[in-house]
């Protein structure tokens, strides 16, 4: 009896192991995809509440440096933000992460690709509540 049991807690551990259920995956801050998942496939967005409203302003990329400016524009809910992420995920797979400040006129800027690169805007509240209000491609232009 005490070998059948040594025997299915062996078998057990071996599918256990051999299944790749031993852990799980960790996410990503945000609720966003987690590092295996980042592509050009924009997410769903969200409006914030009116009184706590914002603008951010994403300018077309740059045609001659393929940079990728982006500007907190102000609005309702200014005093409202805790936190603004932006993240850009270029077309060969690179992902940059910066931090915009809450302040009329901050900006950052993103070395982009002369292809299409991904934005996202994750902005968190000082109730700690995070919407993603922009995820979209921000596609290169050549003018003319």
């Amino acid at each position: 009896m005490r070998d059948r049991i040594i025997v299915f807690l062996i078998l057990a551990l071996a599918a256990s192991a051999f299944s790749g259920c031993t852990g799980m995956r960790p996410e990503a801050p945000y609720g966003g995809p987690g590092p295996a998942d980042r592509s050009l496939s924009t997410g769903p967005t969200v409006t914030l509440p009116p009184e706590q409203s914002i603008e951010i302003q994403v300018n077309e990329k740059d045609p001659i440096y393929a940079t990728i400016s982006v500007i907190f524009a102000g609005g309702k809910g200014q005093i409202a933000v805790k936190d603004i992420l932006v993240r850009v995920t270029t077309s060969d797979g690179g992902v940059t992460e910066k931090h915009l400040e809450p302040v009329k006129g901050a900006e950052v800027k993103f070395q982009g690709t002369k292809g299409d690169d991904r934005l996202e805007v994750i902005v968190t509240l000082n109730t700690g509540a995070t919407y993603t209000i922009i995820d979209r491609v921000v596609p290169y232009r050549t003018r003319g």
